[in-house]
This record gives C-alpha cells, structure tokens and sequence, in this order.
C-alpha cells in the first residue's frame, strides 16, 4: 500500500502534500462521484480533523484516518442527501470479526465476545461542523462555532 501512487483500480482524490513534496492519494469507496461534493467533504475532514505530521510515520496513520473519516461522511452524503453535523465518536472493529464477514453464506455477522471491562479502544470522539460553519479558502470571514 502506498498513500502516494496512484492506483487505477480504485476511486482517488488528491488531497494535499507533505513537507517532502509527496502528494497525498485517498480512496473513495463511497459511491460519489461530484467533484465539488467530494471537495467539500474534504473542507470539512481538513477543519474538523486536520493532517498531524510527526516521527516514525505517524503523518501516514493521521492520513488513514482523516480518509477513514472522509468515506464516513461521503457515505452519509450518499444515503441522505447532505454531511451529518455534531459529536460523533468513531469506534475500532473492536465488536466485529477481522475482516466482517458473514459465516456460511447466511447473512449473519461474526462477533468477537468483549472480555470483562474496557478492553477495547475507547474510540475517537470529533465534533463535526456544518459546512456552512467552516471559512472559505480565502475567506475573512471566521464563523463561530459551538
């Protein structure tokens, strides 16, 4: 895997580049293809949850989950029409199977059993804004946000 190659089997909009010149790739899985919806999902990823750089690679896990969060909302769009707004926490497949998968053919889901206590990630709590919270690029205007 790379987050800088481009790959022709996958849906992929460039998104920014690092110190080093590299220009970041991330995948859309959802099923968008309005370059100006995709666009301002990205405004809202890049002011809710904005690119961390650091050592030993940690720009690249920043990155996977500003993607992660960036299919979120595209799958929201796709199914209602418009990006969800407010507190939401994103959970790990702490509850699922790895990969999710159904067993036997049927449409049953295979669960992992949660041990005894909190042994699970705790997940990540964000606060997504309206777009029409979030400046323009070039922008004066600063909206304030709740």
């Amino acid at each position: 895997m790379s987050l800088f190659t481009r790959n022709p089997q996958r849906h992929q909009t460039e998104w920014g580049t690092t110190p080093l010149g590299n220009t970041w790739l991330a995948n859309i899985d959802a099923p968008i293809t309005d370059l100006q919806v995709i666009e301002d999902a990205k405004r809202i990823v890049d002011h809710c949850s904005p690119q961390r750089y650091g050592p030993h690679g940690t720009h690249g896990y920043s990155f996977l989950k500003r993607e992660y969060l960036l299919n979120l909302l595209l799958f929201h769009y796709a199914d209602h029409g418009f990006f969800p707004a407010g507190h939401i926490c994103i959970t790990d497949d702490w509850l699922y199977g790895d990969p999710i998968r159904t067993e036997g053919g049927g449409s049953w889901f295979a669960f992992k059993n949660r041990r005894l206590g909190r042994n699970y990630q705790a997940g990540w709590w964000i606060k997504i804004p309206a777009l029409e919270q979030i400046p323009r690029p070039g922008s004066p205007y600063e909206p304030q946000v709740h």
